[in-house]
Formats: C-alpha cells, sequence, structure tokens
C-alpha cells in the first residue's frame, strides 16, 4: 500500500515543540502517513550542531514517542560527507514513491544557495510551511520559478509526482533552536518550547551549558 511521506530535516539543535507544530500541520494539510525527521550531521551553510548526531537523534525519538506516524531518521548521520537534502531526498526516494520534502519559510528563501537546488525542486515535491502573513521576496520567486511550480491543492501536488510546490500558510509558531538553546544557557528550563521528555535528556546530558534544574 502507497503511503504519502513528508521528509522533515534540520539541525534539531534541539528539537522543539515549533517543530513538531510545523510536522503535525504538514501531516494534518497533506493527508500524510508518516513524517520522517532527518537531523543534518554536517551542514553546508551553517555552523556544526551543538549536540552531537547520537543525542539530537535520541532527542528526536523521545519527541516522536506518542506522535502517530512521527519517526526519526537516521539517514544522514550515516552517510560520510557534508549532509545535501538533495541527496537525501533521492535516496529515500527509491524507499517512498510518495514523498515530499518540507520545508518553513526560511529555508525556502535561502533555498538558492543550497546544493543542485534546481534538482531538488525539479525532481520531487516540495511543501513550504509558514504563518500566515510571511511573504516570499519577488526576487527570490522568480529564481526558484515559483509561480510556474506552484500547485494549488494536495491532490495536485501528489498526482503531478515531481516538480511541484505547495505553500501552507497557516502555522502559528515562531519558535527557533538558537533562542530555545539561549534560554537553556541562560538557565531557564525552556519548559514550554520543549517536550518533558527531551527536557529530562537535556538535563541528563548537561547540554546547550544549561547546568541548573529544569
Amino acid at each position: 500500500m502507497r503511503q504519502r511521506v513528508g521528509v522533515y530535516g534540520g539541525m534539531f539543535d534541539p528539537v522543539h515543540k515549533g517543530h513538531l507544530a510545523l510536522a503535525r500541520y504538514a501531516q494534518q494539510a497533506l493527508n500524510l502517513d508518516k513524517v520522517l525527521f532527518v537531523p543534518c550531521k554536517l551542514p553546508n551553510h551553517r555552523e556544526a550542531a551543538h549536540a552531537s548526531g547520537s543525542q539530537r537523534l535520541a532527542m528526536l525519538r523521545l519527541a516522536c514517542e506518542g506522535e502517530p506516524g512521527f519517526e526519526p531518521s537516521a539517514v544522514e548521520l550515516e552517510r560520510d560527507g557534508v549532509s545535501y537534502s538533495v541527496d537525501t531526498l533521492a535516496e529515500l526516494r527509491s524507499e517512498h514513491e510518495d514523498l515530499v520534502f518540507l520545508m518553513g519559510r526560511d529555508a525556502l528563501a535561502s533555498l538558492p544557495r543550497w546544493e543542485r537546488w534546481e534538482t531538488l525542486l525539479d525532481e520531487g515535491l516540495t511543501a513550504v510551511v509558514s504563518r500566515p502573513d510571511a511573504v516570499v521576496a519577488n526576487d527570490v520567486a522568480q529564481t526558484l520559478r515559483l509561480a510556474d511550480r506552484l500547485a494549488e491543492s494536495p491532490e495536485a501536488l501528489f498526482a503531478a509526482r515531481r516538480g511541484r510546490l505547495i505553500l501552507l500558510d497557516g502555522l502559528a509558531n515562531s519558535l527557533s533552536s538558537s533562542a530555545v538553546r539561549g534560554e537553556l544557557a541562560r538557565g531557564k528550563g525552556a519548559g514550554e518550547a520543549l517536550p518533558a521528555a527531551v527536557q529530562g535528556f537535556i538535563r541528563a546530558e548537561r547540554l546547550y551549558g544549561f547546568n541548573q534544574e529544569i
């Protein structure tokens, strides 16, 4: 039986409730059977993670517990070299026919700087999740040929099989991992931002400079 699978990549350093909210929203909007959370091993355009790959994968496993259809994937952690999303998606498409890449609007804005970004968009399906008031700059939209790629509905997206992108503009969440790390480093537990099990893991591992009780 064919399944619709979303692929959500990122540093997840740490995974927080904003990540989960994006995944839930995409899961519901696109009727996804599964969402794969793929922690990046070695990024191309940003600094390395503060937590190790094994620690970030462990936090994702904890965060995904009790979330139907959510599943962490070590596909990039197990691959040598820089983690390029275009390679990850090609590998996962060999396992899943109806695969869609999930990203936030901020990631879309930086996409022209990604490795083989045109191949990433041309060879697969993409869903961009953002707040209702978020916009795409005209120069970025023109570079990505956004108007030519847009699908008007989830069914149209999956029917196309490749080369299409859908905008999902209904997410009301602005959490960021850097802000969460800042709260932790200042001795604030960031309890409202983190799943309880992830909080416990951070406390046990003394991650992000946090050395007080959460």
